[in-house]
């Protein structure tokens, strides 16, 4: 006669309690990754649409930007042909109910809150959020050591969390001849993805504008 093997109840009831505490950390982790990687490709979607839309406008106008607007009420007319919106808002409307998200509802990478941003834009049909300011028509405000013409910024899942920039909110300069992300070097170090990109950092420059780049070109 052969013994016969096998669990008992007390080592089956123990492999039960390892394989929840392992699913319980490992979940979020995949759900965690699966939502980032979701909203990094619609960045690069949304800034694929927005680079298109910039060179249409500029084939517009005779093959520039600089003149295209004289204020930013015109300059975020400029892409109005352009964009696919259910709404259209004015610069200092800023309300929950208009195109941004109300002061202090919103969040840089390193968790604190970000003030009131006056700015024109739109609710793209998609739900994004567009915010955009212009600052100078001829295309020659200096930042670092370039020039632009203004700054746009989305938000790529509109008012669904985590509304924060560097996760689902990513800018991009706007200058005479196209548009390119924050996070280039030349623009200057308060954007860098050195120093603002950095993923659970809590330091004070750790805005998360630099993640725009990063993104793109990971």
């Amino acid at each position: 006669m052969k013994k016969k093997s096998g669990f008992t109840l007390a080592e089956t009831l123990i492999v039960i309690a390892i394989i929840g505490i392992i699913a319980s950390i490992v979940t979020p982790m995949l759900f965690g990754t699966t939502s980032d990687a979701e909203l990094k490709a619609a960045w690069k979607k949304q800034y694929a649409d927005l680079s298109q839309a910039t060179q249409l406008i500029m084939v517009d106008n005779g093959g520039s930007l600089v003149r295209a607007s004289q204020n930013s009420n015109s300059f975020r007319n400029l892409y109005e042909s352009h964009f696919n919106y259910i709404k259209i808002c004015n610069e200092n409307k800023q309300e929950q109910d208009e195109c941004w998200h109300a002061p202090g509802l919103f969040y840089y990478l390193n968790g604190t809150t970000v003030g009131s941003w006056q700015k024109n834009g739109y609710i793209l049909n998609n739900g994004s959020l567009v915010t955009m300011w212009q600052d100078s028509s001829n295309c020659t405000q200096p930042v670092g050591t370039e020039v632009r013409c203004g700054g746009i910024y989305i938000d790529v899942n509109g008012y669904k969390k985590p509304n924060t920039i560097g996760k689902d909110i990513f800018g991009v300069h706007v200058l005479a001849n196209g548009i390119k992300p924050l996070g280039i070097d030349s623009f200057g170090s308060w954007q860098s993805e050195s120093n603002t990109c950095i993923q659970g950092a809590t330091t004070t420059s750790n805005y998360g504008y630099g993640c725009a780049a990063k993104y793109l070109y990971e």
